[in-house]
């Protein structure tokens, strides 16, 4: 086995670790509270010792901040790539609130962290994610006042519709359990109707 492979296969595994690591610490941060579990319960919930999870990560801020960074990342590229889509402003919209919803029930817990703990983080740290929320959201309102120019959807301010679109969608996490009425499907589906529905013009309804 040559070098570069060896290298290839070290950093794969290491990849798998720490996303591991921070699977299980979501799911306890998310459970339990940030501030009552510890690296050794991080660690024991995956049959580790402490020393695995330190060295990935130097203490339990920069898990919290790691799983800030990833979930921000995944949803920011799929927001973008969708915006930067040539579907029409109606289906674009649509498919951002879809992906949104989906992105939430696919990872519960990594969303209630996301939107329930960034209290929790450095003073720093919680600035970076106050502009990114605020950024986020500008994609979202950029998507809708489209549909304003376009005549389809109503004169709404923009971030009435935004502030809506995301709560309604985040607070998914509290609620939705795997296996139950409602796939995930549905429900993101139901989700874009009941925003869509609400947003065209009397024109667009025609």
């Amino acid at each position: 086995m040559n070098l570069n492979v060896r290298e290839e296969l070290k950093a794969k595994k290491q990849a798998y670790v720490q996303e591991e690591i921070l699977t299980a610490a979501a799911t306890l941060f998310a459970e339990t509270g940030i501030r009552a579990v510890t690296i050794d319960d991080i660690a024991s919930s995956l049959g580790y010792t402490k020393s695995v999870v330190y060295y990935y990560f130097k203490n339990k801020n920069q898990v919290l901040w790691e799983i800030f960074q990833r979930i921000h990342e995944a949803w920011w590229q799929d927001m973008v790539s969708i915006l930067e889509s040539d579907l029409p402003p109606e289906q674009r919209l649509g498919a951002m609130i879809k992906q949104h919803a989906l992105n939430v029930m696919g990872r519960k817990s990594w969303t209630a962290i996301y939107f329930r703990d960034q209290g929790e983080l450095k003073s720093d740290q919680q600035q970076i994610i106050m502009k990114r929320k605020r950024e986020y959201d500008q994609l979202f309102k950029t998507a809708y006042s489209k549909g304003v120019e376009a005549g389809i959807f109503r004169d709404i301010p923009p971030y009435l519709i935004v502030s809506s679109i995301i709560g309604m969608c985040n607070f998914t996490h509290a609620w939705y359990k795997e296996g139950g009425a409602l796939a995930p499907e549905e429900v993101a589906t139901h989700y874009v109707e009941i925003i869509l529905n609400g947003c065209r013009t009397a024109q667009a309804s025609a």
